[in-house]
């Protein structure tokens, strides 16, 4: 990555100033250290309750959520369902496990394959009826889903989600103030494609040898979603490491954090609107290279601004090449069959204006434009506002570690509400809660309004 062109503004900009304050507003926004370690342990914690119990899967938080980069509300809560007793293996891996499939990766892109059956012994089980023949070989088509058809849940204010329709290798489901995304996943054992990971040359000190050996040990997935414009639309998964790069996530310093956070913010505001696929993933990858192509010593708050411009290049020269590589399988293209050749030159358009206008990129940017004036205009305020905003993130957190605690297998929504309202840990937070974000119960009474319905949407709006 060439930073010359990101390095022409440091002379002319104030620039120390600004990123402090910048740094300051993303604290003061909810993306404070303390709040993303917060989330990551609560998470990790809530994937642990449920591990812990009979379930037909193993569930592994991934997104935002996982990575403790996302407000409570501000995007979907991302889960990973990995079939138990499954396993993938490439060709010439020895693995014992009672129902295994192949990695027939031959006539795919880069970072896809078909799953073709080696063995299969429980026949009772789900995947059964996802079985297909095809060239004279069984395999596994990409429909599969650990969903049950009348698969239903609830939300931890007892508000039901409702199916929508699949997007991607997801089954999203979700109600007015919360979106969940499900992917269905199998483990899967792929040492070519680590092991190339692993001996890439790498010339300033990240990912750390301990964490480059940590990762050459653990598992991928493959999740149900062929590539767009594959011969095997319909038998084709997509291989993946996501605790690979959660991993990597955390490894990231605080200021390479907040890079990211800056990144995805602008990306929301600006970018999706003219391309959907310029998602979070897409600038999780490029933090991820320039995290790698980078000394560590020009990470600090002090260089925010200009990294974020790095980034901001780095993401027009693979637009403008047609090719962002995955970090973690760098033969698969992100962008292949993904960006339109309209999209690309808005897009391009779109990032030159904004490296033209310098700091004031951010006046694209609502959350950070409006929080730069609170910080500026009524500092005092603000740092009230966001005390309590975490307060009630940490609230929500810890109730839905006891509605994780509560639920177990087979449980009916009315059967569930009645042990959660017999908790005494879960009624005070829920009093609490509703305390802090509904103080003028009064108020909304006399007004008519239904104080559930009130209370959702603030906390949703909070939390956002």
């Amino acid at each position: 990555m060439d930073n010359k062109s990101a390095n022409e503004y440091t002379d002319t900009w104030g620039l120390k100033g600004f990123c402090g304050r910048l740094s300051e507003c993303l604290d003061l926004l909810g993306y404070s250290q303390e709040m993303i370690l917060y989330r990551r342990e609560t998470q990790k914690k809530l994937d642990e309750i449920s591990n812990s119990k009979p379930y037909p899967a193993i569930y592994i938080a991934t997104g935002s959520k996982a990575e403790g980069t996302g407000l409570y509300f501000e995007s979907d809560i991302d889960r990973m369902y990995v079939a138990k007793g499954v396993t993938c293996i490439q060709e010439g891996f020895s693995y014992s496990r009672s129902n295994m499939f192949l990695l027939d990766k031959s006539s795919s892109s880069p970072g896809y394959t078909r799953l073709k059956l080696v063995h299969f012994y429980d026949t009772n089980s789900i995947i059964s009826k996802y079985l297909v023949s095809e060239y004279k070989a069984t395999y596994i088509a990409n429909s599969f889903s650990m969903l049950p058809e009348n698969f239903h849940m609830i939300d931890i204010n007892g508000v039901r989600l409702s199916k929508k329709d699949k997007s991607g290798p997801s089954a999203p489901y979700g109600n007015p103030s919360i979106k969940y995304d499900f992917v269905s996943a199998f483990e899967c054992i792929c040492p070519d494609i680590i092991q190339e990971w692993v001996r890439r040359p790498r010339y300033n000190g990240w990912p750390d040898p301990r964490l480059i050996k940590h990762i050459s040990s653990l598992e991928g997935h493959v999740v149900p979603v062929a590539n767009k414009g594959s011969k095997f639309p319909e038998t084709e998964w997509r291989i993946c490491f996501t605790k690979a790069e959660l991993l990597l996530m955390h490894s990231l310093t605080e200021f390479q954090i907040k890079l990211y956070i800056l990144l995805k913010l602008i990306s929301k505001s600006v970018l999706q609107p003219l391309c959907s696929e310029i998602s979070s993933y897409v600038m999780k990858n490029i933090v991820f290279w320039t995290v790698e192509t980078n000394p560590k010593e020009k990470f600090s708050q002090s260089f925010l601004i200009v990294r974020l411009i790095d980034c901001l290049i780095y993401l027009k020269d693979c637009l403008q090449s047609n090719n962002l590589r995955n970090y973690m399988i760098a033969h698969r293209n992100l962008f292949e069959g993904r960006v339109s050749e309209c999209e690309r030159e808005k897009l391009v358009k779109k990032i030159d204006e904004l490296l033209s206008e310098k700091e004031n990129i951010f006046q694209h940017c609502d959350k950070i434009r409006v929080a730069m004036v609170k910080l500026k205009e009524s500092p005092q305020e603000f740092a009230m506002e966001a005390k309590k905003r975490d307060k009630i993130e940490k609230l929500v957190y810890n109730k839905n570690v006891t509605f994780r605690e509560t639920y177990f297998p087979g449980l009916t929504a009315k059967a569930l509400q009645d042990r959660l309202n017999a908790s005494t840990v879960y009624t005070d937070y829920e009093k609490t809660l509703t305390e802090l974000i509904v103080p003028d119960q009064i108020d909304i009474a006399n007004r008519g309004q239904n104080l559930a319905d009130v209370f959702t949407k603030r906390m949703s709006s909070i939390l956002s």
